[in-house]
């Protein structure tokens, strides 16, 4: 069982790294291509709302097809979808395999955490569902840092090709090892929808939304910030962001023993409240390194162990039709991508412009 949950954690691991590492390699795209970076920049506006929007509809056309075969037919899109990149020659390109990459994520990422959920057994299934979105935590370890290092000396065409690989690497597993998973009824998009209407589910994507915004608006602009509040150069700051994937392993492995042992809503409140704390100490007490690294561990850990704890807390939420909530869940989570990456870009334009103003 556990093999199979860390192929679907591979799968994750590519789509984080597909997610992430677009920002990194945005200037050399952009200047390649010869548009602006601001424009450059939309093709994860563009993926963010193609995810978001297309979740819940694409949930509901595949509600008949096999867990496997959508697992397949998932990450095959994806890989295609990041040829379809590599060797593009226009913006224009870019933006279709962007869609189709977001339309194979908003496939791939709730059917792979409904069928980590059916395959472990209840007093495990925290665990299950931490494991495959440690694939997203390590991708911000490995694989984002991997990409742009792998685009700025071989161009950013072959970012796109390591993505492909890792996305056909977790396609051959599913192919090999996977049995049939057994299909949840179909449920028609009215009814999807519909459970928007249930109080509970509601304000626990809500949780989602505002916990999603506030990580990104912090998250894009951090890199100013450490410039301006702890003078780090360009290597001390990839070894925070580095540090701060790394620490959010710990808030997998907790967040996987807090929720099969407490429950979710006890490991959700809790989490919730040191994330706004370690905000809070980012924009009022700052002063030094040890400050800020200390507010940023317990970001990480906080931060990463709320996702997989709303994700169970919505299956319980919602037994009967846990893709569904899933897939409602994804949508949530890219819009709030979506929206603290706006919301992040004007406070990174500021604080650079402070920096710059400092020097």
């Amino acid at each position: 069982m556990w093999f199979r949950i860390l192929v679907l954690a591979v799968g994750t691991f590519a789509l984080g790294t597909d997610a992430f590492v677009i920002s990194g390699i945005l200037p050399d795209m952009a200047h390649q291509l010869n548009i602006s970076v601001d424009l450059a920049g939309q093709l994860v506006t563009v993926f963010s709302l193609t995810y978001a929007l297309g979740a819940p509809v694409l949930a509901t056309l595949a509600g008949n097809v096999g867990r496997k075969r959508l697992l397949l037919f998932s990450l095959s899109l994806f890989v295609a979808a990041n040829v379809l990149a590599a060797v593009a020659t226009s913006f224009g390109v870019l933006i279709v395999a962007r869609v189709l990459a977001a339309i194979g994520a908003a496939l791939y990422t709730p059917t792979a955490s409904a069928v980590a959920a059916a395959l472990a057994p209840a007093e495990k299934r925290g665990r299950a569902l931490s494991l495959v979105m440690t694939g997203m935590t390590v991708s911000l370890i490995l694989g984002v840092p991997l990409g742009i290092v792998i685009g700025s000396q071989f161009g950013w065409q072959m970012t796109f090709v390591l993505i492909a690989t890792l996305s056909a690497l977790a396609l051959v597993g599913v192919l090999a090892l996977f049995p049939t998973v057994a299909n949840p009824p179909a449920i028609k998009l009215s009814t999807r929808l519909a459970l928007l209407r249930k109080p509970t589910v509601f304000v626990t994507l809500l949780v989602t939304l505002a916990c999603i915004v506030g990580n990104f608006t912090v998250y894009t602009y951090l890199g100013p910030f450490l410039q301006q509040v702890t003078h780090l150069n360009g290597v001390g700051i990839s070894s925070v962001f580095f540090l701060f994937g790394l620490v959010g392993l710990l808030g997998n492995a907790i967040g996987a023993y807090s929720i099969d042992r407490w429950g979710a809503v006890r490991t959700i409140v809790p989490c919730v409240v040191v994330v706004g704390l370690a905000f809070l100490t980012l924009s009022l007490a700052a002063t030094s390194f040890l400050t800020v690294a200390v507010a940023i561990a317990m970001w990480s850990i906080a931060g990463t162990t709320i996702l997989p704890a709303q994700q169970h807390r919505l299956i319980a939420l919602s037994p009967e039709g846990p893709g569904v909530v899933l897939s409602l869940n994804s949508s949530a989570i890219y819009l709030g991508s979506a929206g603290g990456l706006l919301w992040g870009s004007d406070g990174a334009f500021h604080a650079t412009d402070h920096a710059r103003l400092d020097r």
